[in-house]
């Protein structure tokens, strides 16, 4: 079985920072979907932050919000690792997004019986992946295995991005970089990776004048 290519993209500072300032979402999701990624993983935090910026009225759930779209293969599958359930409650408000085909809802043997309810009785697919925390080895295995995944892309905070590098998982960098710096109140895109990584820039591209999106392949790995 042939490991799905594993992308990290992200928005960053000049000085790397992944918050502390303003994202173009056009500019970072004109390139998320020219990937044509199978799969997005996107982190926990990072869609319970999203939700709060673009959704802060939660709206409540209706008779509709259990039961599972229907829509186009070509579309990516949206992939959330959430052990602890912080989405319980918000789910729903993810799934009226019409730009994925299914989410998939990574859990733990230790997520509590609440949540793995609250999945079930609204048809959300889940996996089960480790006693606490996911393996996300074989995370990554099941998604090319039972999904025919071939290309993953990660959309997510500091947190994920770190575990997923520190395991030697990613292929590929993608950071759009924007004019400004952060400083002091800088919060660290990569600040959780525990030791050098070697890249190669294989792509560098200036974008609406003042921002430049790099890619860099991953050469050395755990």
């Amino acid at each position: 079985m042939t490991k799905p290519k594993v992308i990290l993209h992200s928005s960053t500072s000049i000085d790397g920072s992944l918050l502390g300032f303003e994202v173009d979402m056009n500019a970072h999701y004109n390139i998320v979907g020219n990937y044509r990624a199978d799969v997005h993983l996107i982190g926990s935090n990072t869609a319970k932050t999203g939700l709060k910026m673009f959704c802060p009225q939660i709206p409540k759930e209706e008779a509709d919000d259990f039961i599972k779209r229907v829509r186009d293969n070509s579309l990516p599958l949206w992939v959330i690792p959430d052990t602890k359930g912080q989405l319980k409650g918000l789910l729903h408000v993810l799934r009226r997004f019409e730009l994925f085909r299914d989410m998939l809802i990574i859990i733990s043997r230790n997520t509590s019986k609440e949540y793995v309810a609250y999945l079930k009785k609204r048809n959300y697919a889940f996996h089960v992946s480790g006693a606490k925390h996911p393996d996300y080895t074989k995370v990554i295995e099941f998604l090319s295995r039972e999904h025919k995944a071939k290309k993953i892309l990660t959309d997510t905070g500091r947190i994920l991005n770190g575990i997923l590098l520190n395991s030697g998982l990613v292929d590929e960098i993608s950071l759009l970089f924007h004019p400004v710096i952060v400083g002091k109140k800088q919060y660290a895109l990569l600040g959780d990776v525990a030791k050098n990584i070697k890249l190669r820039l294989i792509k560098n591209e200036v974008l609406t004048k003042d921002k430049i999106w790099l890619v860099y392949k991953v050469i050395s790995k755990v």
